[in-house]
C-alpha cells in the first residue's frame, strides 16, 4: 500500500495529528497536552522537515499558551483576566485546528515559531 519512504512520513503525520487531539482534550481534560508534547519532542529530531514544522509548531504552543495562561491568571487578581480567557481559548483553539487541518492535508507549517496561528 505505501512506498517504504512513504510509510514513515505516513506515521509522523498521523503521530501530529494524535497530538493535536490531545491538545484539543485537554480542553476538557486538563494536563493531558503534557503528553502532546512530550511526544512533540520525541518525535521532532529524526522527522523530515514536513512533519518536524509541526512537532515544532506544537511544542511552540504548548509553551506559549502555558506562558499565556499563567500571566493570565495573575491578570485575574484584578479582574481583566477574567476577560482574557475566552481570548487564550480561542487562540489556542485556532492555532490547533489550523495545524489539524495542515496535518491532514500532508501541509507543512510555514512558521511554526510564530505566536499566530496564520
Amino acid at each position: 500500500m505505501y512506498d517504504e519512504d512513504q510509510a514513515p512520513t505516513e506515521n509522523l503525520r498521523n503521530t501530529s495529528i494524535l497530538i493535536y487531539a490531545l491538545y484539543l482534550a485537554s480542553l476538557v481534560i486538563p494536563f493531558v497536552s503534557i503528553l502532546g508534547v512530550i511526544f512533540a519532542y520525541s518525535k521532532r529530531a529524526n522527522a523530515p522537515i514536513g512533519p518536524r514544522s509541526h512537532f515544532t509548531y506544537q511544542i511552540h504552543t504548548f509553551w506559549l499558551s502555558l506562558l499565556y495562561g499563567l500571566f493570565v491568571t495573575l491578570l485575574c487578581f484584578v479582574l481583566i483576566g477574567f476577560l482574557l480567557i475566552p481570548v487564550l481559548a480561542i487562540w489556542f483553539i485556532a492555532r490547533v485546528v489550523v495545524g489539524l487541518l495542515r496535518a491532514i492535508d500532508n501541509r507543512p507549517i510555514d512558521n511554526p515559531r510564530s505566536w499566530i496561528a496564520w
